[in-house]
């Protein structure tokens, strides 16, 4: 599956901290209301109500450890898909955000040196399948590591929890052993 978009390139060490800020962590885990202070606190442009979500950015290209330093925020996960993000892509992550998004469903993609290849605008294509990526403004290619399949199931399934419940429903949950 191919999926184009236009790319936000993150100005580089981006804390979990920063993407919610301290007074949303207690809002509810929910997609729509997260988006609407997304990235508050990296960048001054959007602090401001649905200032990140309001950019109809696709995707998200950083540096090292992204998401990292400190709690397991789900919201941080939940927030960025309620801004219509569909997959980042970074150098790496902070593992504790990369196991909520393989549980919500977000693709964490590991594509090192991306960032110097983009600017924010940049309109990317990606291919889901073979982790190819074109970014369609200036010509660049880049080879990421394509989506684990398991990642995919989880993903198309509407997250960890949606997976297995449908699993269970289909009588195969034993499967997964």
């Amino acid at each position: 599956m191919k999926i184009t978009g236009k790319c936000w390139v993150a100005p580089g060490y981006v804390m979990a901290y920063n993407i919610i800020t301290q007074p949303f962590w207690t809002s509810p885990i929910d997609p729509k209301e997260n988006a609407r202070w997304v990235m508050a606190g990296v960048a001054e442009e959007f602090n401001r109500e649905n200032g990140f979500a309001s950019q109809g950015y696709t995707f998200i290209v950083a540096g090292h450890n992204f998401a990292g330093g400190g709690k397991s925020i789900e919201h941080v996960i939940t927030g960025l898909m309620g801004a219509g993000i569909r997959a980042v892509f970074a150098d790496s992550f902070s593992r504790l955000q990369f196991r909520n998004a393989i549980n919500y469903g977000l693709p964490f993609i590991t594509c090192k040196d991306m960032a110097k290849g983009c600017q924010t605008g940049d309109l990317l294509e990606w291919d889901t399948d073979t982790g190819l990526i074109h970014n369609l403004t200036n010509g660049n290619t880049f080879q990421s590591v394509p989506v684990a399949p398991f990642v995919a199931e989880v993903a198309k399934a509407g997250g960890l929890m949606n997976f297995i419940k449908k699993r269970i429903a289909e009588g195969t949950i034993g499967d997964l052993r």
